[in-house]
């Protein structure tokens, strides 16, 4: 058979993806579209694009037909009859069915006609509780690129919370589409297993018991944009209420099993998290950890929204300071318009001829940012930060990959921290090392599942606060303590 070109580039505009054909394989393997069951049974790529599932679910049709039967006028009435798909750019759909013809060309068949149709499948109703299977490879689409069809979009109840993606959406298009047997399978960004968008349908999920297998590729790029991705099973009326987990095998584009989760597990906080239940049982203690007493406060770090101005050399020192880079440990000077936490009155500020020069050529841009309510044009563009610069902190930055990628670094009185976090502790620093510099740190990250390029892993200050309070009130069996805030001096 001639190998085809099934599939398109990233379109931001309409979310189109290709679809590596060992990506097509693995869903329709872990969906069980495969052997003679899925004869009868019918089948849609909701967003079919030019045909990535649809050929593949075609071959293995007509493959598994003619195993039994070579009555070819029957075939081509069950391939017409069984087999759907929805695309909504009218080109795309016409290459879609001229690949699914090129495709049966070689079991002999021509002239069916495709019940693919030309349509925006957020309007489309005709298939909701007919289908065994609904599998393929949805759209992403941030909703401030979803134009004239938002309204349609906000209709939808997995659409309530966040900066939805439409491909989210697709999840309960497709659920609405199953039978009460039916099985779904798609590839998906895996962003919805913790963000504010992807809540309700979490939730949702759980409650109806229909997680039924998830693959986590983790870094692992199935696609040639950056997209961190899984591979998701959802099954109506399960007998089972675990769920399968598997991790993605790069050298031999598989999925291996990894543990058999249950609810329990892997719904934490409200979030998803996957792993072996061990690691998902000391995760979910952290995470879940009350402290009695806060031994440490975890902030980020400034936010000028203009640091080529704010930070760099001066040919002044009046107003500036010291400022660590967190994400790389360097230091550099800061022009810091503050005084005990207030921005200072603009005359006062100025009657050094060289800071008024300095803010009056950069007026312009200094304007243009995007700044909090209350924030002047020369001052930072949010004001965290600002009030802890004459505390002794640790910087700390949000990216790792590995242990030795760790940059803490103690700031003491009067120096700022940008691009990164910072810890206010009185804990000794050698202990808040033995914390950090360890794999149980980086496994702790990894396991919350912020990917970064490179095989990075980012976290927030709410993530790193967890795990310090956690693992210093381990290490000193703290517990049951009234609250109290130190001071951090």
């Amino acid at each position: 058979m001639k190998k085809q070109n099934i599939g398109l580039s990233t379109e931001k505009s309409n979310g189109r993806v290709y679809t590596p054909e060992f990506i097509v394989e693995n869903v329709l393997d872990l969906a069980s579209y495969h052997g003679q069951t899925i004869l009868k049974k019918h089948v849609i790529d909701n967003s079919c694009g030019n045909g990535a599932f649809l050929v593949a679910i075609v071959q293995r049709y007509c493959k598994e037909f003619l195993k039994y039967s070579n009555d070819i006028n029957v075939l081509k009435n069950e391939l017409a009859t069984y087999i759907h798909g929805i695309e909504i750019d009218k080109k795309i759909r016409n290459e879609c069915i001229e690949n699914l013809n090129h495709t049966v060309k070689t079991f002999g068949l021509c002239n069916i006609e495709w019940d693919v149709l030309c349509a925006d499948t957020l309007t489309v109703d005709k298939f909701n509780g007919k289908m065994d299977f609904v599998l393929g490879n949805p759209p992403y689409i941030r909703v401030h690129n979803l134009g004239e069809a938002f309204d349609n979009i906000k209709k939808f109840s997995f659409a309530q919370n966040g900066m939805t993606d439409l491909y989210i959406v697709f999840y309960e298009i497709g659920l609405k589409m199953l039978n009460n047997n039916g099985t779904l399978g798609y590839i998906t960004p895996s962003s919805y297993f913790n963000s504010l968008a992807g809540k309700h349908m979490r939730s949702y999920l759980i409650k109806n018991n229909l997680l039924d297998r998830i693959v986590d590729l983790k870094h692992f790029q199935a696609f040639s944009a950056t997209t961190y991705t899984t591979i998701t099973i959802l099954k109506s009326n399960r007998n089972q209420t675990t769920t399968d987990y598997y991790q993605f095998e790069e050298r031999n584009n598989f999925p291996y099993y990894v543990d058999t989760l249950s609810a329990e597990d892997f719904y934490i906080n409200f979030n998803f998290y996957f792993a072996d239940k061990q690691k998902l049982a000391e995760l979910k203690n952290i995470l879940m950890f009350k402290s009695t007493i806060e031994y440490f406060s975890v902030k980020n770090g400034f936010a000028t929204l203009a640091d080529d101005f704010f930070i760099g050399n001066f040919s002044f020192d009046e107003f500036t300071i010291p400022v660590v880079k967190a994400s790389t440990g360097k230091q550099y000077r800061c022009f810091f318009p503050y005084i005990n936490g207030k921005l200072v009155d603009y005359d006062t500020l100025t009657s050094n001829k060289e800071i008024k020069d300095y803010l009056e050529m950069n007026k312009s841009m200094l304007r243009n940012r995007s700044l909090d309510n209350g924030n002047g044009w020369y001052g930072f563009g949010r004001s965290q930060g600002i009030n802890d610069v004459y505390k002794c902190k640790y910087a700390i930055n949000a990216l790792l990959k590995y242990s030795k990628d760790l940059k803490l670094m103690k700031c003491d009185k009067g120096v700022g921290v940008y691009s990164g976090l910072y810890i206010l502790t009185d804990i000794p620093e050698y202990e808040l090392n033995e914390m950090l510099s360890n794999a149980d740190f980086i496994s702790y990250i990894a396991l919350l599942g912020k990917y970064k390029s490179g095989g990075y892993y980012t976290f927030s200050s709410k993530d790193l606060k967890n795990y310090l309070e956690y693992k210093y009130s381990q290490r000193n069996g703290f517990k049951n303590e009234q609250r109290t805030i130190f001071s951090y001096t």
